[in-house]
């Protein structure tokens, strides 16, 4: 079979079908190739879905409130019904533990939600007592190893208040989110191929010419988008393009917990919650916790072949349910380990890279780790704005394309997803 398109889309997760909505929607012919049965099956599935605007860059703290606002409006923002249903947005708020004397840590968050008009509030250490019933305000941190001895013993100090965000929340089925997105996309003709591999980027002169498949199949394209999330080094390695760019990625293996929640945890409506001290975060779902990492220095990544890596708990998931009962001592770990495992696209400074690339023609949303499925509804825009401005004749890289953040009456330089920016400081997961 040779098939022509306007763009090939390599994945079909969140990111995928994002981009498949906002190209169709522009008149492109538009076709996504996954190697897995379904949207959403990959990392998409694996998400904890925390919608939150906390970040210490100006630019993504007003794209994930943006995106918020249309996480909001969900159904309309899709335009069609799915039989499925439609992925629920729930708004819980959020809270950032602060610990004594490191108040100033969270300067460059608190400044970027100030620019881009989020509402927040500092509690003190005892309304956030208030707010959690039986949560431990002694200080563990920084974390430690399970094996560390002094594991679960107070370092001295205290948690003294915390950052309060009202305006979030999560969704609480990503992979029904992701369905969302493809059935959106196939209404406006938008094609979805999957059980399918790319083994070839193949070129047409100097630009991409399209992809060729496990199966021998070739289809064209002008244009091809890589979103392939932990696959996106193959993709790019059979492109041309490895070590090309001044940002790399990695597929890093997570493990996700849940606990059922304690007695009292949700008496006052407690929303996700950022822990840095002790290394974790966690949010509500229904009567349990979900609890994920922050990934403290202490902690070895846990850099994976995408194709062949344990989806079995380890003492990992011990680790972070030990360490949210630190800091709430009435919550009981569970004999039996329940969760999710999966794999995350990571960038070196955790921010996404949605860019061209040396070969023209070729695209790239990659790096979303964990943190960009809040950014779902806008991700697609962004690729779709960086693509008109190749097609227009320009130059991403001297005359970067912008986008209209309508909910915050802002415009944001996409190029700040450079492939080649430099490397961005970061705070844990507050990136």
């Amino acid at each position: 079979m040779t098939s022509d398109y306007d763009v090939i889309t390599i994945g079909s997760g969140i990111v995928g079908c994002s981009i498949a909505l906002a190209l169709s929607r522009r008149g492109m012919k538009t076709l996504n190739v996954d190697c897995l049965p379904a949207s959403g099956y990959g990392s998409t599935s694996h998400s904890s879905a925390i919608i939150r605007p906390v970040y210490s860059h100006v630019t993504s703290c007003a794209i994930a409130h943006e995106s918020r606002s249309l996480w909001q409006q969900w159904h309309d923002v899709l335009g069609v019904a799915d039989e499925r249903g439609v992925a629920s947005y729930t708004e819980c708020g959020g809270l950032v533990l602060v610990r004594a004397g490191e108040e100033s840590n969270y300067e460059a968050s608190l400044e970027a939600m100030r620019t881009v008009g989020v509402e927040h509030q500092h509690l003190s250490g005892e309304e956030v007592a208030e707010l959690y019933p039986g949560i431990s305000l002694e200080s563990f941190g920084p974390p430690r190893a399970l094996n560390d001895a002094r594991f679960g013993e107070p370092t001295g100090g205290a948690i003294v208040g915390g950052i309060l965000v009202p305006a979030s929340g999560y969704v609480s089925d990503p992979q029904l989110a992701c369905h969302n997105l493809q059935v959106a996309a196939e209404v406006l003709g938008a094609q979805f191929s999957f059980g399918r591999k790319v083994v070839e980027i193949s070129r047409n002169g100097q630009r991409v010419g399209g992809v060729g498949l496990d199966d021998g199949d070739v289809v064209r394209a002008e244009v091809v988008v890589n979103a392939a999330g932990p696959h996106s080094g193959y993709i790019n390695r059979i492109a041309g393009l490895q070590n090309r760019h001044r940002i790399s990625t990695r597929a890093l293996r997570h493990e996700v917990v849940y606990l059922p929640a304690s007695a009292r945890h949700f008496d006052n409506g407690a929303g996700f919650l950022v822990d840095v001290d002790c290394g974790i975060y966690q949010r509500p779902d229904g009567v349990d916790v979900v609890i994920g990492s922050t990934d403290p220095e202490c902690d070895a990544e846990q850099i994976v072949d995408p194709d062949e890596y344990s989806m079995g708990f380890t003492d990992q998931w011990t680790l972070q349910a030990r360490r949210a009962g630190q800091r709430f001592p009435e919550l009981g770990i569970s004999n039996v380990a329940r969760g999710t495992v999966g794999i995350y696209d990571v960038s070196d400074d955790w921010i996404p890279i949605y860019d061209k690339s040396d070969l023209p023609g070729f695209y790239m949303a990659i790096g979303t780790s964990g943190n960009q499925f809040k950014n779902a509804p806008l991700i697609g825009d962004m690729i779709a704005e960086i693509v008109g401005v190749g097609i227009d004749g320009r130059d991403h890289d001297v005359d970067p394309a912008t986008l209209e953040l309508a909910h915050v009456d802002r415009t944001v330089d996409l190029s700040f997803y450079s492939r080649n920016r430099e490397v961005q400081a970061t705070n844990s997961v507050l990136a």
